[in-house]
């Protein structure tokens, strides 16, 4: 008996300095959240952060969710790998309204929040595009104060997890002539050609029912867009450029288009009608003068 009881009190004395060391979390010591976002070593700026508070903190690390979160069957006390934190994180990112608090990369790469109560957040970030790259941010799962070698951190640190793509966008072709008076002499269409770094991507048919224009859609901005035209029509001359970020092309027409002959006119003419008038008064007139004098000769 007296040798178990030595035992018991060894096996304590060995366990006091583990208990000695385990440290409460103080719920009402002000944290700090700095997120840091590089692609390659190079840090970036602009990107957008916010964080909402989902769950607070006891001094045992426990985790009560607040009010307005909906976690479904999932324990927050008894979530530990990191799928199971990303589906949280996932499932939260659907029902946020008003954050608790944002911030903005800046030049280093850093987004900074200070004085955040301790408790469970939720991080989501806005996709950015920096130049023809387009970044995308999942939303993640961060506690404050955060445990290292067994002691409550309440300034945090993390690197922010993205994918990346090429930024996309639409292309539009207007189809434009110039100098060809009525445009009779135009066809009811034209095939344009587009090209990506200039390699054949497609064609398409621009006609006068759909305003001689056409929008490619979901195009990589990475690539150099150009336009031609296919079988330009005799008589004209095709220019390209640009106007409002959509490409043109312009007809030209480079000979004089014959004039339409002359039809004879099959209508009423009416200029001599007072001509006419005038000269039936005159008729007339000289008829009286001359029935006068030949009555006057008879009497």
């Amino acid at each position: 008996m007296k040798k178990r009881m030595t035992l018991l009190c060894l096996v304590l004395c060995l366990l006091l300095p583990v208990f000695a060391q385990a440290e409460a979390v103080d719920p009402d010591h002000a944290a700090s959240l700095t997120l840091h976002f590089a692609d390659g070593g190079t840090p970036l700026a602009g990107a957008c952060f916010s964080a909402y508070r989902v769950a607070s903190v006891n001094e045992h690390g426990a985790y009560a969710l607040l009010p307005g979160w909906d976690v479904g069957d999932a324990d927050l006390n008894r979530t530990e790998s990191a799928a199971q934190w990303m589906a949280l994180a996932q499932l939260l990112s659907a029902q946020t309204e008003e954050a608790t608090d944002a911030a903005m990369t800046d030049q280093q790469g850093l987004a900074a929040m200070e004085d955040l109560e301790p408790g469970l957040y939720l991080v989501t970030g806005l996709p950015l595009e920096v130049g023809v790259v387009a970044y995308e941010f999942a939303p993640m799962m961060i506690s404050l104060p955060g445990k290292t070698d067994g002691k409550w951190q309440y300034d945090v640190y993390a690197d922010v997890k993205f994918s990346k793509g090429d930024v996309i966008r639409d292309v539009r072709v207007f189809k434009y002539w110039s100098n060809d008076g009525n445009g009779s002499g135009r066809p009811g269409s034209i095939m344009a050609a587009l090209y990506c770094d200039g390699q054949l991507y497609t064609t398409v048919e621009l006609t006068a029912e759909k305003s001689w224009s056409h929008t490619f859609e979901s195009l990589s901005a990475a690539h150099e867009w150009t336009v031609s035209e296919l079988n330009v029509p005799n008589g004209y001359k095709p220019t390209y450029g640009e106007a409002e970020g959509a490409l043109t092309i312009t007809n030209t027409r480079i000979d004089t288009p014959t004039p339409p002959p002359d039809i004879p006119q099959t209508g009423l003419v009416w200029w001599p009608v007072p001509l006419l008038a005038v000269l039936g008064i005159a008729l007339v007139l000289t008829g009286l003068v001359l029935r006068r004098k030949w009555g006057s000769e008879n009497e």
